[in-house]
């Protein structure tokens, strides 16, 4: 935890910097930039397909990566609130959990040093990406500037993740964790239907064109792949560079 925590303003600079250039430590440097102002011990990034589909992207220590994993493998916790219910899940002292509320991943988060923990739903549009997790070691809410700070980071994960830069899709990177050194220890990675990011933002793009639900633009999307005997991640990648626009003549041709 940094002594001297920068200024809200720098922390926005910090993360404007990160996703200008892109590229895929992006996450990671997101997180650290976190754990250096917001005055969290640990933090980690995941996306999700739904609650019981996951990526790790990036975990700051085994311990932040050890809550994300308890939380899916058990389906209960703030990572899987935030994602399923989209809003930001603030618990500032897990000692306080009691009654029917995520009985078991409270009793075991309590055998770790994590004390407090900061869920940021990663939303693109109508569309649930994934979560930022940021996690303090002693109880205590989230002031003013630092939730601003939080949100912000949370963007900043999302754009990173889905390469709205220069219209280039960024290359996700294999999870990392310092005690894995970017080792891949689940397998999740391998197949994960999340590799195929441009037709997260394609949809998104759809539901815009179209103002159609998620789930409308998706069909949309793969009913033309199947109709062109074309890959989505094809139909997807036209889309994102605006070569194919829905609601046109030339998507209905």
């Amino acid at each position: 935890m940094a002594s001297a925590v920068p200024e809200p303003a720098e922390l926005e600079r910090m993360l404007a910097e990160i996703v200008a250039e892109g590229g895929t430590t992006a996450p990671r440097r997101i997180c650290e930039a976190c754990i250096s102002v917001l005055k969290v011990s640990r933090a980690a990034v995941t996306m999700m397909a739904g609650p019981d589909r996951q990526e790790p992207i990036f975990a700051s220590d085994s311990v932040a990566a050890h809550l994300d994993e308890m939380q899916f493998r058990l389906g209960e916790g703030p990572c899987v609130e935030a994602f399923t219910e989209r809003r930001p899940v603030l618990i500032p002292d897990l000692a306080e959990l009691t009654g029917s509320r995520w009985p078991v991943f409270a009793a075991a988060a309590r055998r770790t040093p994590v004390r407090a923990a900061f869920v940021l739903p990663l939303q693109a549009g109508a569309i649930g990406v994934g979560v930022l997790d940021l996690y303090r070691d002693e109880p205590g809410m989230l002031d003013h500037d630092e939730l601003a700070g939080a949100l912000r980071a949370a963007d900043a994960v999302l754009w990173a993740l889905l390469g709205i830069r220069a219209g280039k899709a960024t290359e996700l990177p294999a999870p990392a964790t310092q005690p894995h050194n970017g080792a891949d220890p689940h397998g999740w990675l391998t197949g994960s239907p999340l590799d195929h990011i441009e037709v997260y933002q394609a949809t998104g793009m759809i539901m815009v064109q179209l103002d159609v639900s998620a789930e409308t633009a998706l069909s949309r999307l793969r009913a033309y792949a199947f109709v062109h005997e074309r890959s989505i991640d094809d139909i997807a990648r036209d889309v994102v560079a605006r070569r194919l626009r829905f609601g046109t003549e030339e998507e209905e041709s």
